[in-house]
């Protein structure tokens, strides 16, 4: 969502709101890993920028994106690629993309991103998303 730093900065850095992010897979076993990469990332501090390659770099259902590939990605991305393939290798975060992934389909996730605000799944547009916590801010949600 190119749209994040408005609503970070009007609503998360404000302290009205939070923001989860919860990596999950859809796509088959390469979203899987990709969903793991991403945590992985995140224990670097950089979620957003791995973020960023994985998308600017997905490829179709047919080709998905190897451990390897993940691996590189992390290396342009200025990562500790040390760390972050040790942790990719170890399935460190198998279990909690399976919670995330399981957790999405019973609330009737089918693409990313989706965006629930208190719950509620909203448009993924800045429009939609500062309307929703603006009601739920109302409402003393």
């Amino acid at each position: 969502m190119g749209e994040l730093p408005a609503i970070e900065q009007t609503f998360i850095l404000t302290g009205q709101a939070t923001l989860e992010v919860k990596p999950i897979a859809i796509l088959g076993e390469g979203s899987v890993l990709a969903a793991q990469a991403a945590e992985c990332a995140n224990e670097q501090g950089r979620f957003w920028g791995y973020h960023d390659i994985l998308y600017a770099n997905q490829k179709s259902e047919r080709r998905q994106q190897t451990a390897d590939d993940l691996k590189r990605f992390a290396a342009a991305g200025g990562l500790n690629t040390e760390k972050f393939s040790s942790c990719l290798d170890s399935g460190k975060y198998a279990a909690t993309v399976s919670n995330n992934t399981d957790a999405a389909t019973r609330q009737g996730v089918t693409s990313t991103p989706t965006i629930f605000v208190n719950g509620r799944k909203v448009e993924s547009t800045a429009e939609a998303v500062a309307k929703a916590v603006r009601e739920e801010l109302a409402s003393g949600s």
